[in-house]
């Protein structure tokens, strides 16, 4: 009997309640190393992911750091970020997430405390329907449940790759698309009301 959860979506079409899947039987995942920056600037140019690059809707942005690697470079390119990878930060700030998009001029890495979950298949569609699942109350919930220590929270990768998340059906990912879609929206519209506000704000006093 498949494990059921409750939907994350309070869509009109959403189905009530979802069959499950084990995470890790869809993805590959990994954790970063520590790769620091090195003085060679003859070393190839790697641009370092970092929670400060992440923004709460959409891709993730042209991370801003660089780093110059020659010696770390074989470690880094194992590392490397791919195509719809999504990052998710499971040491200090817990659960921010984002998904890494296509036609990257440069190598991309990511920072130690994210966790790289990159799907075998349907790889946008699959990373889109998992970073709308674990922005919902579901996915809130088991990384509350997963999370440990007290001074620094932290999340096993381990315990992390036998999450249960929606099974990865075209149901669920074309609502997931929908909903991420209308995120995107909502946040630009949001800039464009707070640039209105900075605006409004400028003209007082009146010169």
């Amino acid at each position: 009997m498949s494990t059921m959860i409750a939907s994350y979506s309070t869509a009109a079409r959403a189905p009530q309640q979802w069959a499950t899947t084990v995470l890790s039987e869809h993805t590959t995942i990994l954790r970063a190393p520590l790769i620091k920056g090195e003085n060679d600037r003859e070393g190839t140019r790697f641009r370092l992911a970092s929670i400060t690059d992440m923004d709460d809707h959409g891709f993730l942005p042209v991370p801003q750091r660089v780093l110059h690697l020659a010696n770390a470079e074989p470690l880094a390119r194992k590392y490397e970020l791919q195509d719809y990878d999504v990052l998710l930060t499971i040491v200090g700030t817990i659960g921010r997430i984002t998904i890494v998009p296509p036609n990257r001029s440069e190598p991309w890495i990511s920072a130690s405390n994210m966790l790289i979950i990159r799907f075998h298949e349907e790889r946008r569609a699959n990373a889109v329907a998992f970073t709308m699942f674990m922005k919902g109350p579901r996915g809130r919930a088991i990384l509350q449940e997963l999370t440990h220590g007290t001074t620094i929270p932290i999340i096993s990768k381990k315990a992390f790759a036998k999450t249960r998340i929606p099974q990865l059906t075209d149901e669920v990912r074309a609502l997931s698309s929908e909903l991420f879609e209308q995120e995107r929206e909502l946040y630009r519209q949001r800039a464009e009301l707070l640039q209105k506000v900075y605006q409004l704000q400028a003209t007082y006093p009146p010169e």
